[in-house]
């Protein structure tokens, strides 16, 4: 049987609720022994039962699953077991969402997931909702457009009328993914669980600064004169345009940057001056920061493992920094 452990998190992965941190964890066992067979055995379980979950009969459901464990109770397959406890396990865990609030209600088909929904919320504390089936243009607090929403994608228009920043925030649920054209034209992909805040347009003399929270990818349009910061709290990225992957959840012990494309400088924020030095990194390598720890380790890496997410791959990670 697996460790509790292991199946704790295979269960945060099916369900979505897994930290970057516990996803190296996770990717770390499967690269052992047979253990890829293992978790491609549970993913398959779990595609089984949300279909039946949305069946029309779940008292069936239920008794069909315990009838199938009683008549291999004596059975020596270790595979077999295997497959009704990660059943059972994947059964209760479905039920305790429901118990908690994350399913939305049972409807005509059966069980209808819960959706949380990706919000903008405007310069005037206003929160509005993004569908990913949409087509619609977003206003600031006056009225004015300022850009546009096409589905998984927000475009801003670059149209200043005013020398003040004026921020709006985007929030992604876990389990989806969206992107945003910045008004100097920067792409940024963002993965689940991440929360951007930026200007709405960039002024000029003003360095473009943005701030992170989870995960995204950055294609930043080069402008010399006005350099692009990610500030990810205890990090701050400093560029003037290249490709790149910034990891930074709130729960995680650490901060990876992975660099693409051109080049960019790391700096720790902080009174202490040891931490002033800044670190370059080069394409194709990591940057890793420890947020017990004052230095940035670099590591070469390869750089697609780390920005897999965004085709909806699951990257093996392996690397670690030493």
């Amino acid at each position: 049987m697996l460790a509790p452990e292991v199946e704790n998190l295979i269960l945060k992965y099916l369900s979505k609720q897994a930290t970057a941190q516990e996803l190296d964890s996770l990717l770390d066992w499967i690269l052992i022994g047979d253990n890829e067979r293992i978790f491609d055995g549970y993913v398959q379980l779990h595609l089984e039962i949300i279909t039946l979950m949305n069946g029309p009969d779940i008292d069936k459901i239920k008794n069909h699953l315990l009838q199938g464990i009683k008549r291999d109770k004596f059975r020596k397959s270790v595979g077999r077991a295997m497959k009704y406890a990660a059943v059972g396990v994947l059964f209760l865990t479905l039920g305790n969402f429901y118990q908690q609030g994350r399913f939305l209600k049972i409807g005509p088909s059966g069980l209808v997931p819960k959706e949380e929904s990706i919000t903008i919320t405007l310069d005037n504390g206003t929160i509005e909702t993004l569908g990913i089936d949409e087509n619609k243009v977003v206003r600031d607090a006056e009225g004015n457009i300022i850009g546009t929403h096409n589905k998984s994608k927000l475009t801003y228009t670059g149209v200043s009328k005013g020398e003040e920043l004026v921020y709006n925030t985007l929030n992604i649920p876990y389990g989806k993914q969206f992107d945003v054209v910045l008004s100097d034209g920067t792409h940024v992909f963002l993965n689940s669980g991440t929360s951007l805040r930026y200007p709405v347009t960039f002024i000029k003399g003003k360095d473009r600064t943005v701030f992170l929270s989870g995960e995204a990818y950055f294609e930043v349009a080069k402008d010399e004169g006005h350099p692009f910061v990610v500030d990810a709290n205890e990090i701050q990225i400093e560029v003037l345009g290249t490709k790149f992957n910034v990891s930074r959840y709130p729960e995680d012990s650490n901060i990876n940057t992975v660099l693409v494309e051109g080049s960019i400088e790391l700096q720790i924020k902080g009174n202490d001056a040891t931490l002033s030095v800044p670190t370059l990194l080069e394409p194709g390598y990591k940057a890793e920061w420890q947020k017990e720890e004052i230095g940035i380790m670099v590591q070469n890496v390869e750089t697609e493992l780390y920005t897999a997410w965004m085709q909806g791959k699951l990257g093996l990670r392996n690397t670690r920094c030493k």
